[in-house]
């Protein structure tokens, strides 16, 4: 399953969310939520080890040294960007969970943590 295809998955939940026709128990969903917290929190912990593996220094002065310090470096920014997406999408899905239990405050915070994450995607 790619991240496109998950994204897509996460909007079809959300939909049903708001529409009412999947409902669960608001301390289900909360549960559930949690879950998806967590899992955005250790993807950020790891985006920011990838951040700072990106500034590596150390390759010598050499041309080809530093050719090979800046393929680093983009394969670094390219896995972090990546890893912004997942972010988003675990916070779409805490925010459709709590979308389904009515538990709107809680859900509109959700979505603002998901557009953080892509606003560090944006300014990246």
């Amino acid at each position: 399953m790619t991240i496109e295809s998950s994204r897509a998955e996460i909007s079809r939940f959300r939909s049903a969310a708001v529409a009412g026709t999947l409902t669960f128990d608001p301390d289900a969903a909360r549960r559930c939520a949690d879950l998806y917290e967590e899992q955005a929190e250790h993807l950020a912990q790891l985006r920011q080890a990838l951040e700072n593996a990106s500034e590596t220094e150390g390759f010598g002065g050499f041309v080809s040294a530093q050719q090979l310090q800046a393929g680093f470096a983009h394969k670094a920014r390219d896995a972090a960007e990546l890893l912004d997406r997942y972010i988003e999408a675990a916070y779409r899905m805490k925010e459709a969970f709590l979308l389904s239990a009515g538990l709107y405050d809680e859900a509109d915070a959700a979505a603002a943590a998901a557009l953080r994450a892509v606003d560090t995607r944006v300014r990246g």
